[in-house]
């Protein structure tokens, strides 16, 4: 499938000009063209020394393209067999299992405006020490039996994949929208977990148990946002005493625990796509980090670092979530920028996430600090070889919150029901080798959907964009290539690329560990972070692109430039 090429038809003076999806593809004319129309999505592959024709899928528009895409390109399964939808009809009554009764408790889910499935819900109490809280989280491992038709078709997906305009799951929707969607108002089977926390966020104490819970409501980010804010509706004014209070209460000890303990503070940078009923992009509006999206954060992380440490404590491979400190090599590269801003790092034994939080809090000397420590992260991988997350700066994590959308989740949860004995004949966990490979399909199945919602992202902004070209944009470099300058468009979080070309006219050395662009007669100098005027020029949604030309903010030295015979002039 890596070597198969996806593009769009052009014809021209009985020519098939193939245009491809793919960035850094160059177009290229197609011999066996028989029955080909301008406008037309078509699948090729090399074969000797020309590109056969797959499949024809006949004229397509942007949405119909990514759908294709998702399915070809990406090979993320989106269909359910018969099988499977047959299995789901024919699942035990969750109540015939022994359960804590949580229904008078008053839980609520928080989640966004447009979510459809509730897999998690929260409650908090004070108490003398200072909180209890309970994290439930649907029981998916109830309904998933290892083993069945659906559990294979959960581990082949890996994880639901979360696109602009529509959701791939990995459950069938009658559980990922029904049986285990917390929903208000009815009895939804959980594995809920108890954490006793003082008032500096200390945990105390944690215990797992499979229960029954009611969501007394289902609440929103922006909601719950207003409520803490004193703006209230019918909605969080009925529940905020008896839910919303204690929960943000709750948050500001598990924060201040965060705080003490000395996480990475990288901030997101994501956009929402609007459509409109008929699927057009109508607007892009970047997401806000809201107090209200910290409290579940908080809660959440919590929960996972208890069934960590609990599993932790058994002989038997357990799927951590991990993340490694930057390389050695990495750390290295970056001591001649930083030494330009007097900053420095400890010997690379003692690196935490502390320290790049310094370098961080030093973006009022160079924007590009963000930058240069995101470039420095090892990505988070699925691993029975627990080595702690150092972002989180946790010695032990797992993913514990989410079984409905990912299968590290659901693995977390049948580990704690076979290892605290919660379901009887409860099958024990993989061995290690078996659990080595599991942790890198997840990884590949993670990696598959992140790339499939940037580049698809990627194709929705830039037609949102492409009436805009033309218009001058304040850009912000985030990287230098030989081919030019890596620039990001803040307000719409796109990514998009300044030409060499459109420079002025100079012979440009990459310094500082590729970290600026200096001209050498001109002078010009531009460096990571460095905010730019520049003007869009092209804007192509088939691929994603973006291209924008340099505009000089003052006057530069005259440079000489070749003439035709190859001399140089003034």
């Amino acid at each position: 499938m890596t070597d198969r090429i996806f593009g769009v038809i052009e014809r021209s003076n009985h020519t098939s000009l193939l245009n491809p999806v793919e960035r850094g593809l160059r177009p290229f004319v197609l011999s066996n063209d028989k029955g080909l129309k301008n406008g037309d999505f078509v699948e090729v592959e090399p074969h000797r020394r020309e590109f056969v024709l797959i499949k024809n899928y006949g004229p397509c528009n942007l949405n119909a393209i990514n759908e294709i895409l998702i399915t070809k390109k990406y090979n993320i399964p989106n269909i359910f067999s018969d099988k499977i939808l047959k299995e789901c009809k024919k699942f035990a009554d969750f109540e015939e299992t022994p359960r804590t009764n949580l229904t008078k408790l008053p839980f609520v889910t928080i989640d966004g405006d447009d979510s459809k499935d509730f897999d998690d819900a929260v409650y908090a109490k004070r108490t003398a020490e200072g909180f209890e809280i309970i994290v439930a989280i649907a029981d998916v491992a109830f309904y998933v039996r290892p083993g069945s038709a659906l559990d294979r078709e959960a581990y082949k997906r890996g994880n639901s994949v979360y696109l602009p305009q529509t959701v791939v799951p990995m459950l069938p929707e009658i559980l990922s929208n029904d049986l285990c969607s917390l929903n208000p108002g009815v009895k939804r089977p959980v594995i809920a977990c108890f954490m006793s926390i003082d008032k500096k966020g200390k945990m105390l104490s944690y215990r797992f148990e499979r229960a029954t819970i009611k969501s007394t409501a289902r609440l929103t980010y922006k909601e719950v946002e207003a409520a803490i804010n004193g703006k209230f509706n019918d909605n969080t004014k009925k529940h905020f005493t008896t839910s919303i209070q204690p929960v943000y209460a709750a948050y500001f000890a598990l924060e201040h625990a965060r705080k003490a303990r000395g996480t990475l503070e990288i901030e997101a940078n994501e956009v929402k796509i609007k459509f409109d009923k008929k699927g057009n992009v109508i607007a892009i509006e970047k997401e806000k980090n809201l107090t209200s999206h910290k409290i579940i954060e908080e809660f959440m992380i919590a929960a996972n670092v208890a069934a960590a440490k609990l599993l932790g404590k058994y002989k038997f491979p357990v799927m951590y979530r991990i993340h490694d400190k930057p390389l050695e090599e990495k750390l290295k590269e970056l001591k001649p920028v930083l030494s330009t801003f007097k900053l420095k790092l400890p010997d690379y034994a003692a690196i935490k996430p502390v320290h790049l939080n310094k370098i961080l809090e030093a973006r009022t000397l160079s924007p590009g600090m963000d930058d240069l420590v995101l470039r420095l992260q090892c990505q988070a991988k699925y691993s029975p070889h627990n080595i702690g997350h150092f972002g989180l700066n946790l010695p032990e994590y797992a993913h514990f919150t989410s079984p409905i959308r990912r299968y590290s989740d659901l693995l977390i949860h049948r580990a704690l029901l076979y290892a605290l004995k919660m379901e009887k004949n409860a099958e024990a966990p993989a061995k290690m080798k078996v659990m080595e490979e599991t942790g890198d399909h997840l990884c590949q199945t993670e990696r598959r959907a992140i790339n499939a919602e940037r580049e698809i992202t990627a194709r929705y902004v830039s037609l949102y964009m492409k009436p805009l070209v033309g218009a001058k944009f304040e850009v912000k470099i985030s990287g230098f290539s030989s081919a030019g300058i890596f620039v990001r468009l803040e307000q719409f979080a796109a990514e998009g690329l300044i030409p060499m070309r459109t420079l002025p006219y100079d012979h440009y050395l990459l310094i500082n560990s590729n970290n600026m662009l200096k001209g050498k007669n001109t002078k010009l100098q531009l460096r990571l972070g460095e905010t730019l005027t520049a003007v869009l020029t092209e804007a192509t949604p088939l691929t994603g692109g973006l291209i924008f030309a340099y505009i000089p903010n003052k006057p530069l030295p005259k440079t000489k430039t070749k003439t035709k015979k190859g001399k140089r002039k003034t």
